[in-house]
């Protein structure tokens, strides 16, 4: 497989900040059972294998009715899914030809390739909104957010 060093740059960061986004839903959901951060609900519960970041997303809804970010994090979720798992190449002829470039088909409909830089660029201009967003819940049910150097 030749994927191009780019595509893996964005994967990288698209998977690191999907790690962020998701650390904030758990604080937010810790923070409103528990009104702190529980190390242990955190870690036991919440970085189960069987709680999906789907099941998360849920029970945010639920505690944050109010909180229209549910849209943009299903959509930030589906492209960390598609930058996770899609990345087989395909390639319309005859794959001895030095140099063939081949695609990356988009799993809901193989008759388009998938076009990472496009999605790379919708999860960045989507997700820095989204954190902030998510920054002040966590702080709007009494969470302290501190802001590393």
């Amino acid at each position: 497989m030749k994927m191009d060093k780019q595509i893996s740059e964005y994967r990288s960061e698209v998977i690191e900040k999907s790690i962020n986004i998701e650390w904030l839903i758990n604080m937010i959901i810790s923070q409103y059972y528990f009104g702190k951060g529980k190390k242990s609900f955190i870690f036991q519960f919440l970085y189960d294998v069987n709680c999906t970041s789907s099941l998360k997303r849920n029970v945010l809804q639920k505690i944050a009715p109010e909180f229209n970010g549910i849209e943009t994090l299903n959509r930030l979720s589906s492209i960390r899914n598609l930058f996770a798992h899609c990345n087989q190449e395909v390639f319309d002829g005859d794959n001895e030809i030095k140099g063939e470039i081949g695609k990356v088909l988009d799993p809901r409909n193989t008759a388009n390739e998938l076009d990472f830089k496009s999605l790379y660029q919708e999860f960045i201009d989507k997700s820095g909104g989204l954190e902030i967003e998510l920054g002040k819940l966590y702080e709007s049910l009494g969470g302290k957010l501190v802001l590393s150097e």
